[in-house]
């Protein structure tokens, strides 16, 4: 695994946006309404054509469920565990062990509450084969005691793969990440602390 790195995005939201990631680790990105994240993640994950002079990403591919909707609502989550490895299956299985909920899977995904379908859509990226991980705002649905233990599965997971999330929780983005970053035109800056965040955004 050798990490992420883009350098002199150009786009019609970005100019010249570089940065590096490593190859692991939990990180934040954070930033005002419509400053695009979700646009970055798109060009991550190649579904967005831009001028740049490079980008690398590491060989194992990107995880990424840009809208809930993508779920054909007359199958179950069952059904979609069918198209997993039996690798990637166990994966799904384990982390769901550590999450609870089970009882949703046989069920048509038209029926899920947006809880059920943020869990199934969170475990279901983390157990592909992939080697950069994207949550945007997939984990704000949860209740509580689920958003906590996401996070020690996030953090669990995050050993072995690169994972980038937008919260509006920005208390437990600041907790739980590694780094939390500031997403603007042309750079992601660190930021240290979760009131210099509000001073920013807010």
């Amino acid at each position: 695994m050798k990490g992420l790195r883009i350098k002199n995005i150009t786009s019609s939201t970005f100019n010249k946006l570089s940065f590096d990631f490593p190859a692991t680790g939990l990180y934040g990105l954070i930033g005002k309404n419509g400053v695009g994240k979700s646009t970055l993640f798109t060009i991550i994950n190649g579904e967005t054509e831009i001028k740049q002079n490079e980008k690398y990403l590491s060989v194992g591919g990107v995880a990424y469920i840009p809208d809930l909707n993508i779920f054909d609502k007359n199958l179950s989550a069952n059904d979609y565990l069918k198209l997993l490895s039996s690798s990637e299956r166990t994966t799904f299985e384990s982390s769901l062990k550590l999450m609870g909920g089970s009882d949703f899977l046989s069920r048509r995904i038209s029926s899920y509450s947006l809880g059920m379908k943020e869990l199934f859509a969170l475990l279901y990226l983390l157990s592909l084969q992939r080697e950069v991980v994207i949550l945007d705002e997939l984990i704000d649905g949860l209740d509580e005691q689920k958003r906590f233990k996401a996070y020690d599965l996030l953090k669990k997971h995050s050993r072995n793969k690169l994972i980038l999330l937008t919260s509006h929780n920005l208390s437990e983005v600041f907790e739980n990440c590694d780094r939390v970053y500031l997403l603007k035109e042309s750079s992601l800056v660190e930021v240290g602390s979760l009131s210099e965040a509000h001073s920013i955004i807010n």
